[in-house]
């Protein structure tokens, strides 16, 4: 599984510079809009993009049944993917804690919005990667998009409730929704291989 999480990196090493890039003009923006919504939603958005990005190069190049006949296991395969998408999103969403260095951005409003985003990304992540191991990279796209503009709406709605909401409400919502993102993470992947061990190359 180390081998094939390298060999994803240096696959799509060429586009960390652009997410790079990305996600410190997010970050900028953020900091001086002191909206903290542009920065989370791109960390939620890192979640998927390193995978389907690694995965659409195996499509093109043909790699997975290479793979699989010089003796890489399909869980291998499979968990690979998920360790990438952690690797990713979860160093940026680490970041974006960074904002309460800000004595006018360390408000709770900004800490529920802030967790709520974060639960998202791995939700986002364990609901996409089941249908790119079933349908392919390009058909799972479309998946994707759905479910990143649900996230969007939803972590917006609920931080329109934070901001009127008070108590320790907010505070629950936005833990439970990091602790399903967390164990969303290991039932996504036992599906997901148990997709991949009926797939035929």
């Amino acid at each position: 599984m180390k081998g094939t999480f390298f060999k994803d990196l240096l696959n799509i090493r060429g586009q960390f510079c652009y997410y790079a890039v990305v996600v410190v003009i997010f970050f900028i923006v953020s900091a001086l809009s002191g909206n903290l919504y542009f920065y989370a939603g791109v960390s939620s958005y890192c979640g998927v993009v390193a995978p389907l990005s690694a995965l659409s190069y195996d499509e093109k190049d043909g790699w997975e049944p290479f793979a699989l006949a010089a003796g890489v296991t399909r869980k291998e395969l499979v968990l690979s993917r998920y360790l990438l998408g952690g690797a990713v999103m979860l160093p940026v969403w680490a970041l974006s804690f960074l904002f309460f260095a800000l004595p006018s951005l360390r408000t709770a409003e900004n800490l529920y919005v802030l967790l709520s985003f974060g639960g998202m990304g791995l939700l986002v992540m364990s609901a996409t990667l089941p249908f790119v191991f079933k349908l392919g990279v390009e058909k799972a796209r479309a998946v994707y998009i759905v479910l990143i503009v649900a996230c969007m709406a939803l972590c917006i709605g609920a931080a329109s409730l934070i901001a009127v909401a008070g108590g320790e409400g907010p505070l629950i919502t936005a833990a439970a929704l990091v602790a399903a993102g967390v164990v969303s993470v290991p039932v996504s992947a036992a599906f997901s291989l148990s997709i991949y061990r009926k797939k035929d190359f």
